[in-house]
């Protein structure tokens, strides 16, 4: 299994990204962020994980921000596991949300 190490700016690990039994990327997130250029790094006791969806994680070492913005290919596989009552649900909130983009975006242009 291929882990690739998920660093904030300051290059301190905050987790691995591993790619699930379908080939979709996943955050496997520690429990504290690791100084991997410490002479001596801790050891990563728990990981959380896996992420989905878009979560901000801080750095408990440097406090930066740093999004886990998941794949749409992540996103399709949890739509694809819905029930088709949740996925009629997920179509009318989607709709509605849209709905009142255009509405913002019509009465915003006659304000111009």
């Amino acid at each position: 299994m291929d882990l690739k190490q998920w660093h904030c700016k300051n290059k301190h690990a905050l987790g691995v990204i591993r790619l699930n039994g379908n080939g979709i990327p996943q955050l496997m997130l520690y429990r504290h962020a690791v100084d991997m250029t410490a002479e001596q790094p801790a050891q990563v006791d728990v990981m959380i994980g896996p992420l989905v969806g878009q979560m901000p994680v801080q750095c408990d070492i440097c406090g930066e921000v740093k999004p886990w913005i998941a794949s749409v290919d992540a996103l399709a596989e949890l739509i694809f596991g819905l029930s088709q009552s949740q996925k009629v649900q997920l179509q009318a909130r989607l709709m509605k949300e849209n709905e009142d983009k255009v509405r913002k975006f019509r009465s915003k242009a006659r304000f111009e």
